[in-house]
Formats: C-alpha cells, structure tokens, sequence
C-alpha cells in the first residue's frame, strides 16, 4: 500500500539543489507555502532529478493539477506533458509541434 503524500511546508530554508534554482532573488524570501506558483514553475522548469523529488515531496498531485491547468502554458511542451503525469492529469497536445509561445515562430 502506498504511503499517502504529506506536504513538507516549512520555515526551513530550501535544499541547496532548489535554493540554487532562484538565483535572480533571496531564496530565503521565498515561502512555498506563499509562492506555491512561483515555486512549482521554477522548478518543473528547470530543476534537476533532486530537486524534482523535492517538488514532488512538498507539493501534492492536486495542487501540481491545478498549478498546471492555470498556468501549465508557461512551461516546455516536454516539462509539461512530464509534470501532467506525475499529477495525473491529461494535458491537451499542441498544434504544431508543441512549440511553447516563448520560441517564436
């Protein structure tokens, strides 16, 4: 039987290999309790295998779900069709190839 997923929302300060991922801001003024969002698109984006774990650890599926059906577009085609996974989700394909709005034409 699987253990059911607990949110590890705490005080305490980011691991190194997610507090490296905000380094354009104190990472220390970042609440992932507050800044749910920014959290999650910070790391799906561009975090390595821990700090995926950690993401995975911290934030539910449902709250992953959400985060994707609002504001899943922000993300690579590849990270978010990843991410729709892991919270269970289907997530509608693209036209076009699946290029993300940011890459131009």
């Amino acid at each position: 039987m699987l253990d059911a997923v607990v949110p590890i929302l705490s005080a305490e300060p980011f691991p190194p290999e997610v507090a490296r991922l905000f380094w354009d801001v104190d990472a220390a003024g970042v609440d992932p309790a507050r800044h749910r969002d920014y959290v999650m698109e910070r790391v799906m984006a561009r975090g390595d295998w821990a700090a995926m774990g950690w993401l995975r650890r911290t934030y539910t599926p449902d709250e992953m779900a959400d985060f994707l059906r609002r504001k899943g577009e922000r993300l690579a085609p590849r990270e978010r069709a990843y991410w729709a996974v892991i919270a269970g989700i289907e997530m509608p394909i693209p036209r076009g190839g699946g290029r993300p709005p940011w890459a131009g034409a």
